[in-house]
């Protein structure tokens, strides 16, 4: 019996197959299995952090938690704090800029030294000595990636002390091997067509790869580049905290004295560059697109012209537009940040000589001799073990809960239809401003300061921890998931509204399900990015990887901190490929 393709459609006025089972995609099933995986582990992770309320839930903490929202309408305007919080905004500011300078070109890199064409022949796939030069590649950057940025930070503050280049190589080199995963899967996915022809041609591998695939992926690129700016922004207040200056290294002085009021001065500051930071990357990002789509609809024009048969006339028609139009906001934007990074290299007063001189020799090297071999420490393997599966579990209960909250706010959050008109879609307007502004806030407030929040009201557990991470998430998949909307065709939808459906019908039976894939591959995204976050949130986990870090740094455990980090890294690698397997599924 012929199993009929997934793809192959049945011809004109042929009958249904006799055997309709054999007929259903290898990968529906795949999704229903991912489906009853998920759901399992996400309840063995609800019973892992206790479902008892009297043991979670700590109702006397609600006056501190009552306190800090209270004082939100009422920062400290003083002159003092706002000089503070200026001069410290500045250098969070700066951080952000010269961080994700370095993750760009740690990305660009990287990017080529990741995707697949680099090492494959013309024809074919990978082989032999390309595909061994590949997996060591990614290992390579699989490495930094799956450590957080306080870890580096930890470890560079061992070897610089206090010296701004923590902050900026502690940002640069894990966002960088991020930025480089991402970079290689964007240029993976653009045709290979100009690239084959440039190779045919007796172009080298690399030449080819640089005039026929980057350009096509330029937008894309640079679209990324902004996100990860903004996601330095915050990556910087969390370092902060630990000692590195900046927003987040006065939130911590300020929360240590539960003064609530110079926490908030110092949040309204965050969360104004967050959304300024926000609002420019989604416009550079806008602007890019529609100088692309215009650039190709003038091309189409020009073939279509000269397809006609009249040289001539499509010339003429496209002569006037021969030239692509430049737009200044994209200009000015470029400006700011090539003349940004040397003022920020100025304003911090950066010294990069310190990085090989002979204090950080020495005591780089008595680094590695404390840290090495690592030891697993008490508890021995299956402690290790235990801490690992509570840190999955950890991100499991953040990702459900940001996934579950994030999803119907995206859809509240998004902008109207602009061809509506009346009070309804004022108001509708009005409550998507609002519900943006929180998913803002939600996301411009450092995770540990969520955790420090929360832990009054929760005890210290996976609760807590995962609260705290489910909140920050939740801003960012809100925001994520408003984009998708914001740029899916609404089309089904009017059409279905048209034949008479309802407004949420045509939601439930158009957009949701052509939308929802791209929802599960932006969760699948973060629970890998929540797997390295829980490590900021360890303090009040109570349990995983995440606290045995933080024990260990502070009792200058350096073998053990290096076996966790082991620890870490593998459980990394596990949620990437489960994460990678899954979004296979989806495509």
């Amino acid at each position: 019996m012929t199993i009929t393709s997934e793809r192959a459609a049945p011809a004109a006025g042929s009958p249904p197959p006799a055997n309709p089972v054999s007929t259903v995609p290898p990968a529906r099933w795949d999704r229903r299995w991912w489906a009853i995986a998920a759901a399992a582990v996400i309840g063995s992770s609800v019973v892992a952090a206790g479902i008892d309320p009297t043991e979670i839930f700590n109702p006397p903490g609600r006056v501190q938690v009552s306190k800090f929202f209270a004082a939100m309408v009422r920062p400290d305007l003083s002159r003092e704090m706002l000089t503070l919080t200026a001069r410290e905004s500045a250098v969070t500011v700066s951080y952000a800029l010269l961080g994700s300078a370095l993750a760009l070109v740690i990305g660009l890199v990287g990017g080529v030294l990741l995707t697949e064409r680099v090492w494959s022949p013309q024809h074919g796939p990978m082989a032999g000595g390309g595909r061994a030069g590949w997996g060591v590649s990614r290992v390579v950057f699989a490495v930094p990636r799956s450590m957080h940025e306080v870890v580096f930070g930890l470890l560079l503050v061992n070897i610089l002390g206090l010296n701004p280049l923590v902050a900026v190589l502690a940002l640069g080199i894990p966002y960088g091997a991020v930025t480089a995963k991402v970079f290689a899967e964007l240029l993976d996915d653009v045709p290979r067509d100009a690239e084959l022809t440039l190779r045919a041609t007796g172009a080298g591998r690399l030449t080819a790869f640089a005039f026929g695939t980057v350009p096509q992926a330029i937008s894309d690129l640079l679209s990324y580049a902004f996100y990860r700016f903004e996601c330095a922004l915050r990556g910087a207040a969390v370092l902060g905290i630990i000692g590195a200056g900046g927003l987040g290294f006065q939130l911590a002085l300020s929360f240590q004295s539960l003064r609530y009021e110079e926490m908030w001065t110092l949040l309204w500051a965050l969360i104004l560059l967050s959304g300024v930071a926000d609002r420019w990357s989604s416009a550079v990002r806008r602007r890019r697109n529609a100088l692309v789509a215009e650039a190709r609809l003038d091309a189409v024009d020009g073939h279509a012209a000269t397809g006609a048969g009249s040289t001539a006339e499509g010339e003429a028609s496209t002569g006037a537009r021969s030239e692509p139009r430049s737009d200044r906001f994209l200009q000015v934007s470029a400006l700011i940040c090539a003349a940004g990074v040397p003022v920020a290299w100025w304003w911090l007063d950066l010294d990069v000589t310190s990085l090989w001189d002979d204090r950080a020799r020495l005591l780089t090297t008595e680094l590695v001799e404390d840290a090495w071999p690592p030891q697993i420490g008490d508890g021995g393997w299956w402690r290790l073990f235990t801490d690992s599966l509570n840190t999955i579990a950890l991100a499991v209960l953040a990702l459900g809960l940001s996934f579950a909250v994030s999803s119907p706010l995206s859809f509240l959050a998004r902008r109207p239809d602009p061809r509506d008109r009346g009070p309804a879609a004022g108001v509708r307007l009005v409550g998507a401003w609002l519900l943006r502004f929180v998913l803002l806030i939600a996301r411009s407030v450092p995770p540990p300061v969520w955790a420090l929040i929360v832990v009054f009201v929760v005890f210290p557990g996976l609760w807590p921890a995962a609260i705290a991470l489910a909140i920050y998430n939740t801003g960012v998949l809100g925001r994520l998931k408003g984009e998708v909307l914001e740029n899916h065709d609404p089309r089904p939808a009017r059409q279905l509204v048209a034949s008479g459906a309802t407004a949420a019908g045509a939601l439930t039976f158009a957009t949701v399900p052509s939308v929802a894939g791209r929802f599960v591959a932006l969760g699948l995204y973060r629970w890998e990015v929540m797997v390295r976050e829980t490590v900021i949130v360890g303090t009040v986990g109570a349990a995983g990887l995440g606290l045995r870090l933080d024990q260990q740094a502070s009792n200058f455990d350096y073998d053990g901190l290096l076996a966790t980090i082991g620890a870490l890294f593998a459980v990394t690698l596990l949620v990437d490929f489960t994460s990678a397997a899954v979004r296979r599924t989806l495509r």
